[in-house]
């Protein structure tokens, strides 16, 4: 069975999402730091939309847009929930989660344009 772009590079960028809260929670000097969460979660969500490209070989500019966008912004809504319940991040849950998302569905787009430079992933079939 084929796995999915989409799939995987979703999967990869939620779980990254939400061990960076754990970790957030766990070690009070990493969450206490202001900007951990904004420039990491961005970070992982650019990362997603790259690996969506790399396992999407020869894809279009649009579809590697919009895969990018949707398995980074996917992903950084898991992990802006996961925030929010986690009270990780100050501010109101709503707002954290919008936010959050956003960023992550942006990034995942510029990841996913960058990410077609990368060599392709081998052994795994376009789809998405």
């Amino acid at each position: 069975m084929a796995k999915s772009p989409l799939r995987t590079s979703f999967l990869f960028g939620a779980v990254l999402q939400v061990v960076l809260v754990v970790l957030g929670v766990l070690v009070p000097a990493l969450g206490a730091r202001n900007n951990l969460y904004p420039i990491l979660g961005t970070a992982i969500a650019a990362l997603a939309g790259a690996r969506f490209s790399r396992w999407s070989p020869g894809a279009a500019v649009t579809r590697s847009l919009s895969g990018g966008a949707r398995a980074g912004g996917a992903g950084s809504l898991v992990g802006a929930i996961a925030a929010a319940i986690a009270g990780a991040v100050p501010g109101a849950p709503a707002q954290i989660i919008l936010i959050g998302t956003l960023t992550g569905t942006v990034a995942g787009m510029v990841g996913g344009v960058l990410g077609r430079g990368l060599p392709a992933k081998r052994g795994l079939e376009s789809g998405g």
